[in-house]
């Protein structure tokens, strides 16, 4: 909602209100145009507390459908807004008021609210504030949420060090358990700091598009390949499925290995012993032909060729709940039936954000007890 009202004020004015006096002289703009010029949602409001102009933004923002020449106290909600917009009323001009209003349980705008010397009008300039909010609120869960998971191996590691130091100082008989825990941890820790240091260069790097030619085809047969010996281990069958064709795509490689890998490991971990995990993969004519959700990179009516990757498992399913907290840092679908499957909760934020920088995109299906099935697809390279 906030990026289509932010961006709505580049649309034509498709609601106008009552046509104001005529300007003085040919080449002086009127109310009306002067608002439709202005990058941010904005109205006038008259002398007797009546909207009397506004953009076509605006008119998106106080849905005032037509009605001519509505009162303020009827479209607007906000009694901080409503207050400024008396104040400005009443005063003699020259000054300027500034309000927070929240407009929905997570929408934030700033009203910037004044009326120039000699002005019978008071003109209110909207600036949408949702998008800082949220970036500061997705930092300050990112902190909490690093903090939080790092903190629990490093007291497991403490806690050990305190008892073989103390209590089990003489009890070399476990000491070798408590090192096995000890290198557990260890290496959890090196895994998550491992994510968090990827998904800060893979978010870095994001807004710059790749520009090296690689072979899909080869990019999923060799990610399968690395993982064959864990499925064995976990006594998963590992299928592959895929077209005998190169596949071009500019793409980084080792970025589209570490997405092949990171949803292959997934879907390893919650399949069952005797399972079996299926990899297939291939061209698709258009974007739309294999996933539907992705808009075509190219020119209207030509959508650009594509290449998917479709990897399924045989595990528990995702309850409905989660799916759309999928790919969050830190999220764990798993965590409400106790969270024993081990991981750093970042694998599908760093999956999230790889197909965002490669201008592809992610998708899942899931049925409770059958299993589920997560795509990937990225544009195919031109010729």
């Amino acid at each position: 909602i906030a990026y289509f009202a932010g961006t709505a004020a580049f649309l034509p004015v498709s609601r106008q209100a009552p046509a104001p006096a005529k300007a003085e002289s040919a080449g002086q703009l009127d109310s009306q145009q002067l608002l439709s010029a202005l990058p941010l949602p904005a109205f006038e409001v008259d002398a007797e507390g009546r909207i009397v102009a506004f953009n076509a933004a605006a008119d998106l923002i106080l849905h005032l459908e037509g009605r001519p020449n509505p009162r303020t106290s009827t479209v607007i909600r906000s009694p901080a807004l409503l207050s400024a917009i008396e104040r400005m009323r009443l005063s003699s001009g020259a000054e300027a008021v500034s309000v927070e209003v929240d407009s929905a349980p997570d929408e934030t705008w700033r009203a910037h609210v004044s009326r120039p010397v000699g002005a019978l009008q008071t003109l209110v300039v909207l600036e949408d504030l949702t998008p800082v909010r949220r970036a500061a609120r997705a930092r300050s869960d990112f902190l909490a949420n690093a903090s939080h998971e790092l903190r629990t191996p490093l007291t497991a590691l403490s806690g050990f060090i305190e008892t073989m130091r103390g209590p089990a100082k003489d009890d070399k008989a476990s000491w070798d358990r408590f090192l096995d825990i000890m290198a557990g941890e260890s290496e959890r820790m090196s895994r998550l700091i491992a994510d968090l240091l990827s998904l800060s260069r893979i978010e870095f790097s994001e807004h710059i598009a790749p520009s090296e030619r690689e072979d899909f085809a080869r990019i999923v047969l060799d990610a399968t390949e690395a993982l064959q010996p864990i499925a064995r281990d976990r006594d998963v069958t590992l299928e592959l499925n895929g077209a005998d064709e190169d596949m071009p795509v500019v793409a980084h490689r080792d970025e589209i290995i570490q997405v092949v890998e990171n949803l292959l490991t997934n879907a390893l971990k919650y399949t069952p012993p005797g399972g079996k995990v299926t990899v297939s993969f291939g061209p698709a004519a258009s974007m739309g032909e294999r996933m539907t959700l992705l808009q075509a990179a190219g020119r209207p009516g030509t959508p650009d060729a594509s290449v998917w990757l479709r990897i399924e498992d045989e595990g528990p399913g995702i309850e409905r709940e989660h799916l759309p907290r999928l790919g969050e840092r830190f999220y764990r679908a798993d965590q409400s039936r106790g969270g024993k499957i081990t991981g750093t909760g970042l694998g599908l934020a760093i999956v999230k954000h790889i197909m965002a920088h490669h201008r592809g995109g992610l998708a899942v299906e899931t049925r409770l007890g059958k299993g589920s099935a997560f795509g990937i697809w990225l544009p195919a390279a031109r010729p």
